[in-house]
């Protein structure tokens, strides 16, 4: 049985449709991250499913049970929304607590299961203190064991690490797979971020205006996106448009194989990791040369058209220098030649 499956779903504000989803189907257990940028659908879809936001069509089935029109909070969820939502007047305790009543009527029970949660997320020395005298770190424990008291089937998470550090996201981030893992339940997370999605996700699903354009786990993603948009939004790949006949496509780079057959127009994916610099018969003028923690990236124009691509050098290069590339060895990624909105 799927924890979640959406079908049809539909949401428009005026003449704006916002949402535009056939299907999504997340079995238990999975955790699942909604990739997208900002304005794709991804806070909409997610607020649907918690029963904050309803529908214009479709359904929500949640473990097998139609919730399209349940309230939230007979749903069976935790929801850590994007700005945490902390009461500042009440204690970390009190927070943790809200909404508890109603869900657990015997005062010890919710008694354990606050002294669990907080156990659990190392923040019970503050369990007496206001959101204000906690760090940014911390305030976002207290929202995840907030979710957690209630024991959800479901966690949903809205951008849960965006107001965080370097350091501190990934710390939290690898915390919140923890939980995940140990408590079995299914998650679901959006973010605009791909350093997230990668490290956390199960599977990923790549939004763009509404529409759900890309799905699978994220090495098979990573090699093989299907989509131009999930292409570039995913690795920095760079889109050649080529004329293919057969087993090969004449690019910019020259003649690159095909793993499959195409014939006409076609465009390919061409990936930062997969161009060697220095060697190799294409040529290419650097544009600009940017460190990136270990090695240069480097856009490179390329072609008579001036396309542009990434590539990662050791050392840094001087824009204006000619450069010598060495092209990938296949083209795997054959996308149409028509854009994929």
């Amino acid at each position: 049985m799927n924890a979640v499956h959406l079908k049809g779903l539909r949401k428009a504000y005026g003449d704006r449709t916002v949402l535009c989803l056939d299907e999504l189907a997340l079995p238990q257990g999975e955790f699942f991250v909604l990739l997208g940028p900002s304005g794709s659908g991804k806070t909409t879809l997610l607020r649907i499913v918690a029963g904050l936001v309803r529908p214009d069509a479709g359904s929500v089935q949640l473990g097998g049970v139609d919730a399209t029109r349940l309230a939230p909070h007979n749903r069976g969820i935790g929801f850590v929304f994007q700005g945490l939502a902390l009461w500042p007047h009440m204690t970390v305790r009190g927070n943790v607590a809200l909404g508890l009543r109603r869900l657990v009527p015997d005062a010890a029970e919710r008694r354990a299961r606050i002294g669990d949660a907080a156990r659990e997320l190392g923040i019970e020395p503050m369990l007496d203190r206001k959101p204000a005298q906690l760090s940014g770190g911390e305030r976002q424990r207290v929202a995840l064991a907030r979710a957690l008291v209630r024991q959800p089937a479901l966690l949903l998470l809205d951008e849960p690490f965006s107001d965080l550090d370097a350091r501190l996201r990934r710390v939290t981030a690898r915390l919140v797979r923890d939980l995940h893992d140990r408590h079995g339940m299914t998650t679901l997370l959006i973010t605009h971020d791909r350093t997230d999605a990668h490290l956390l996700a199960d599977r990923i699903g790549v939004m763009r205006a509404g529409r759900l354009v890309a799905c699978g786990p994220p090495d098979e993603l990573h090699r093989a996106p299907g989509s131009a948009f999930a292409a570039e939004f995913l690795t920095d790949a760079a889109l050649l448009t080529g004329m293919a006949t057969d087993q090969t496509v004449e690019t910019v780079l020259g003649p690159l194989p095909l793993a499959s057959p195409a014939r006409g127009a076609i465009r390919v994916a061409v990936r930062p990791d997969e161009i060697r610099i220095g060697e190799g018969p294409a040529r290419g003028r650097v544009v600009a040369c940017e460190f990136a923690g270990g090695r240069w990236r480097c856009r490179i124009a390329v072609g008579s058209e001036q396309a542009e691509l990434l590539a990662l050098h050791d050392s840094p290069l001087q824009p204006g220098e000619e450069v010598a590339l060495t092209p990938p060895a296949s083209a795997r990624e054959v996308l149409s030649a028509e854009d994929d909105a």
